[in-house]
């Protein structure tokens, strides 16, 4: 029997075999096994661990718990909606928010106690005239642009910040923050310009931790760790560089019951305007899922699915809650009760299928998260 903890529920449950609709398994004993892998590699002081998105679609709440249980204390959410929720179930984390005030007051970070990594010289500005108004500090982190150009400080403001110790005597610089553009190619010459520019601020600005690397930076030398880590990505298995990151452990399974299985002759057309012609008589399986669940239409191009490790091929492409499989070489006894067809796990991992279509892994598993159920396990 396998233990599982439905989302937002913390009591164990168990999930039959056949549960009739798609689910996205998340093994929380693999997330916490990845920061514990990553944590033996890091060589700064803090390694902090980035749930934005709802935990990159994975459910912020379990995977939170998960990694607070394997001692991470320092978390980093998008905005202050994902603060709260943050803060609720850990009292005692330190957390930033990336997107910076994202239009709200200093005071409302301060009465969560969550720490806006700013954004931008205006943010900066507002948080120096709200120290001055409530006579203490404002806790923050600052955001570098040293390359990647969404969000931070230019050069030509950081100058001026610097010039201005009205300003930044008002603040509380809990970090500095800047990101590599090109963090998945760590051998690129822009992220050696990169690293070179954020050290000559932060040589230059008021003493702070610096905070460079991401999940790819962790797996290159040390010399790109510096005092706070964010890890993101790898904490769910998923690769981020060129270079092979090993150690990790993908924490996911998507699958969705067969619900039907019929025989069709050679020459038939099957699914939306005929797109597929069956070349022999064929077996075919119609499976609870489609792009209402986040699996991309394409996914018939470039992915695959298994039903009990036999391969079956998509066919007939992918409509919103249905696709169909060629399951005429998967064996009889295979076929048989109720079965699950797999479309992503360790086995089938997303950055395979990302590749294909040419995005982001994370994209693939943000949209997917959003759009399935998800039950919790450990293993």
């Amino acid at each position: 029997m396998t233990t599982v903890v439905p989302l937002a529920d913390p009591r164990p449950a168990y999930v039959p075999a056949i549960e009739p609709a798609p689910i996205l398994r998340v093994d929380l004993g693999a997330i916490r096994s990845n920061y514990l892998e990553v944590r033996r590699r890091y060589r700064g002081r803090v390694l902090s661990a980035v749930v934005k998105s709802n935990a990159y679609g994975l459910g912020l709440e379990p995977v939170v718990a998960a990694l607070s249980a394997a001692g991470c204390r320092v978390f980093w959410v998008n905005d202050l909606a994902e603060a709260s929720r943050l803060r609720s179930i850990a009292p005692q984390a330190e957390i930033y928010a990336l997107m910076g005030l994202g239009g709200h007051h200093a005071r409302d970070f301060e009465a969560i106690g969550a720490i806006p990594a700013l954004a931008g010289l205006d943010e900066v500005e507002h948080c120096a005239r709200h120290a001055l108004v409530s006579e203490r500090r404002a806790p923050v982190a600052v955001q570098i642009d040293t390359g990647l150009g969404r969000l931070g400080l230019s050069d030509q403001e950081l100058a001026f910040i610097e010039s201005r110790p009205d300003i930044l005597d008002r603040l509380d610089i809990r970090l500095w923050v800047s990101h590599l553009a090109a963090y998945n190619l760590p051998d690129d010459p822009d992220n050696f310009d990169q690293r070179r520019r954020l050290s000559h601020w932060a040589f230059r600005l008021p003493p702070a931790p610096i905070s460079l690397a991401a999940s790819s930076c962790i797996f290159m030398t040390s010399d790109w760790h510096f005092d706070v880590a964010r890890v993101g990505s790898a904490l769910f298995g998923v690769q981020t560089s060129i270079v092979w990151q090993d150690g990790l452990i993908p924490c996911y399974e998507l699958s969705a019951p067969v619900i039907r299985i019929t025989d069709f002759p050679a020459g038939r057309r099957l699914g939306y305007r005929g797109v597929t012609e069956l070349k022999r008589q064929s077996r075919i399986a119609t499976v609870a899922i489609g792009y209402a669940s986040g699996l991309p239409q394409r996914f018939a191009e470039y992915g695959s699915a298994r039903l009990a490790g036999f391969p079956a091929p998509l066919v007939g492409g992918i409509a919103m809650n249905l696709l169909m499989l060629d399951v005429t070489d998967v064996p009889e006894s295979i076929l048989r009760g109720n079965i699950r067809a797999v479309f992503l796990d360790r086995d089938q991992p997303v950055e395979v299928l990302a590749d294909g279509l040419v995005c982001a892994p994370n994209l693939l598993l943000t949209q997917i998260g959003a759009g399935t159920a998800k039950y919790y396990v450990e293993e």
